[in-house]
C-alpha cells in the first residue's frame, strides 16, 4: 500500500480550513481566566499568581527607609569622627578650600599664604613690593590655625554641612606707625619728610623727654590700608596700589609728646614691685621699665598715648619671676626631749613656692603701669606646705646627747652628754657694753669653719681657727690674742664682740665633738671684774 506523505509546514497554506460555529443556547458562560480564582478553578491549584498585597508593599518600603536611615547615621558618625581633628567642610582661607586638612597642613598653608600676600606699591619714580610684615602687620599664625580648625563650631549638623561656608581671615594686629615709616622711607626723600614729635629716654637724666618733630611731605595711608585689609580678609594674593602724597603739618605736636613724657616719668618715679608668697618681693629697676614704654600713636588723628610693650614685659617676667620668687621647700626639724616637749627648732621650715601663669601676671603689670598704680603686683603661685621632722634629743638622761652650757657668771663652757658633764673650758665672753655682749638663750650650732677671716665693725681678723657659730655672728673660736682675758675670765676688760673666746685646743675640741645641730645654752650674768 502506498504510504501517504504528511503535509509539511510549507504546505499549511494548502490545508483545508475548518470553521467552528458559535455555541448557541443555554451553554455555560465564557470564563475570564484573569479574574481572581478563575484560573485556579479552571485548571487547578497553582494556575494563578496573585499580585503583592498593600501590607506587604508597606513593609518593604519601611525596610528600605530603615536601611537608608542606618546608612545616613553611619555616614554621619563616620564624617563626625573624620572631621574631629580636621577642618570642617565649607571652610576656606584666601579662597583655598581647607576641608579635611590636619593642623600641620593648615599651618603650612597659613605660612605660605602670609608669604604670598604682597602689595605692589608705585610712587613718584620708584616702586616696591611689600609684604604684610613690611607694612606693620603682625600675623598670629597659631591663632589663625586655631580659628580655622574651630571654624563652624565643634559639633552639630551645621559643622558638617558643606553648603554652609565660612571664609576665615588672618588673625593679625596692625601698627600704623610702622606702615607710615615704611612708606615714608621708601617713597619720600628724607629732606621732604614730616616727622612726628615723640619721646626718648635720656640715659644721663634717667628720664623721658619730648623730641620735637616737623612738617613736610607724607604718603597717604588709606589706599595701602585698604589693600592690607583685603589681604587679611583674603590672603595669598598680590595687589597693586599707587602712592598719593600730601603736605602735612607736624603729625604729633610737641605739647602732646610732653604730656606723654611726663606720664612715663611718673611711672619711673617709684619702683615696680612684684610680690610673691609671704613677704618675698621682686623689684623691677626703673631703667628696665623705661625699655617697656611704647607710645601708642595715631598719625591720622595726631594723638599719642602712653603704652607699654606687653611682649617685652612677658619676656622679662619669664626669665625673672621664677628665678627671684621661686623657692624650695625646707623641712622643719624640731628637737624634743625625752618627755616629748619641743625644746627648739634646729631647722626652720620654709614653704615651697612655684610661680604659675606668667601671662596673667604680665596682664596685671601692664594694667598697673597704664593706670599708674604703685601697689605691689601679686603673682599667682603654687604653695607647697613645708613638712616637719622631729628629732628626740636625750639631754635629760645620763650619757645622752651632746650639748654645751656657757656660764657667763663664772666664764666657763661645759660640755655634757645628757646630764653627764664631760669637759669644762675657761672662756672670755663678749664685753658687757657697746652692744658687744653675748646673748643668753638656747641656740644650736648651724655653721662651722676650720679657718676663717672674721670681719666686723672696726675689725678684720684673718686666720681664725675652729669656728662654730650658734647665734648669728656669735660662736666659739680660737682667740690667741686674748689669753689673758681667757685666763682671768674678765669680759669687762678683755671681752670680745660677742663670741666665746677660747684657747686653741679647747676651740678644736668643741669643733671636733659638737657637730651642726648641737644645742648651746648661754646663761648667767657677766661679772664686773675677773671671774678667776
Amino acid at each position: 500500500m502506498e504510504e501517504q506523505e504528511e503535509p509539511r509546514i510549507s504546505d499549511v497554506d494548502q490545508a483545508e480550513t475548518v470553521t467552528l460555529p458559535p455555541t448557541m443556547g443555554n451553554g455555560p458562560d465564557p470564563v475570564d481566566l484573569f479574574a481572581d480564582g478563575e484560573a485556579e478553578r479552571a485548571f487547578g491549584a497553582g494556575a494563578s499568581h496573585k499580585a503583592p498585597s498593600s501590607g506587604h508593599r508597606g513593609r518593604t518600603i519601611l525596610a528600605l527607609l530603615l536601611l537608608v536611615v542606618l546608612i545616613l547615621v553611619g555616614c554621619w558618625f563616620g564624617a563626625r569622627a573624620f572631621f574631629r581633628d580636621r577642618v570642617a567642610p565649607g571652610v576656606t582661607l584666601g579662597g583655598q578650600v581647607m576641608m579635611g586638612r590636619t593642623k600641620d597642613q593648615v599651618s603650612q598653608i597659613v605660612d605660605r599664604q602670609v608669604r604670598d600676600s604682597q602689595v605692589e606699591i608705585k610712587g613718584e619714580g620708584t616702586s616696591a613690593r611689600a609684604g604684610l610684615k613690611d607694612l606693620g602687620v603682625s600675623v598670629d599664625s597659631d591663632a589663625t590655625v586655631t580659628r580655622i580648625m574651630d571654624a563652624k563650631g565643634s559639633a552639630g549638623i551645621s559643622r558638617l554641612n558643606p553648603f554652609h561656608g565660612e571664609a576665615v581671615p588672618l588673625v593679625a594686629e596692625r601698627d600704623q606707625q610702622a606702615m607710615d615709616k615704611y612708606l615714608t622711607e621708601r617713597f619720600v626723600p628724607s629732606q621732604d619728610r614730616s616727622v612726628p614729635s615723640t619721646i626718648v629716654f635720656d640715659q644721663g637724666a634717667h628720664a623721658f623727654r619730648a623730641q620735637e618733630g616737623r612738617g613736610g611731605k607724607a604718603p597717604e595711608l588709606d589706599r595701602v590700608q585698604d589693600a592690607v585689609s583685603s589681604l587679611i580678609d583674603k590672603p595669598g594674593r598680590r595687589l597693586a596700589v599707587g602712592v598719593v602724597y600730601k603736605d602735612v603739618t607736624m603729625p604729633i605736636s610737641l605739647d602732646t609728646a610732653d604730656k606723654v613724657a611726663s606720664q612715663a616719668n611718673q611711672r619711673l618715679a617709684k619702683d615696680l614691685v612684684i610680690k610673691g608668697a609671704d613677704d618675698d618681693l621682686m623689684t623691677v629697676p626703673a631703667a628696665t621699665v623705661a625699655t617697656w614704654v611704647k607710645p601708642v600713636t595715631d598719625l591720622q588723628k595726631g594723638t599719642m598715648e602712653l603704652g607699654f610693650d606687653r611682649q617685652a614685659i612677658q619676656q622679662y617676667l619669664d626669665q625673672e619671676l621664677a628665678r627671684q620668687l621661686n623657692r624650695d621647700m625646707v623641712t622643719a626639724v624640731n628637737v624634743k626631749n625625752t618627755k616629748g616637749d619641743v625644746v627648739a627648732e634646729t631647722t626652720k621650715g620654709v614653704d615651697g613656692v612655684r610661680v604659675t601663669d606668667v601671662s596673667a601676671t604680665t596682664d596685671l603689670v601692664v594694667k598697673a603701669l597704664q593706670e599708674g598704680d604703685t601697689s605691689p603686683v601679686q603673682v599667682k603661685a603654687e604653695i607647697t606646705p613645708h613638712k616637719e621632722q622631729t628629732r628626740v634629743a636625750r639631754y635629760d638622761v645620763p650619757d645622752g646627747d651632746t650639748w654645751i652650757r656657757v656660764n657667763l657668771s663664772d666664764q666657763t663652757a661645759t660640755a655634757y652628754h645628757g646630764t653627764t658633764p664631760v669637759k669644762t673650758f675657761p672662756i672670755c665672753s663678749g664685753k658687757p657694753r657697746d652692744d658687744r655682749w653675748s646673748d643668753t638663750g638656747t641656740f644650736f650650732i648651724y655653721l662651722r669653719h676650720t679657718v676663717q677671716t672674721m670681719r666686723g665693725d672696726g675689725y678684720v681678723l684673718p686666720n681664725i681657727t675652729w669656728v662654730s657659730y650658734y647665734n648669728g655672728d656669735e660662736g666659739f673660736h680660737t682667740a690667741n690674742w686674748n689669753s689673758v682675758g681667757i685666763a682671768k675670765g674678765d669680759p669687762s676688760n678683755y671681752g670680745s664682740h660677742g663670741c666665746i673666746n677660747m684657747y686653741e685646743q679647747d676651740a678644736k675640741w668643741i669643733f671636733d665633738n659638737a657637730p651642726v645641730g648641737t644645742m648651746v645654752k648661754v646663761e648667767g650674768q657677766v661679772p664686773s671684774g675677773p671671774a678667776r
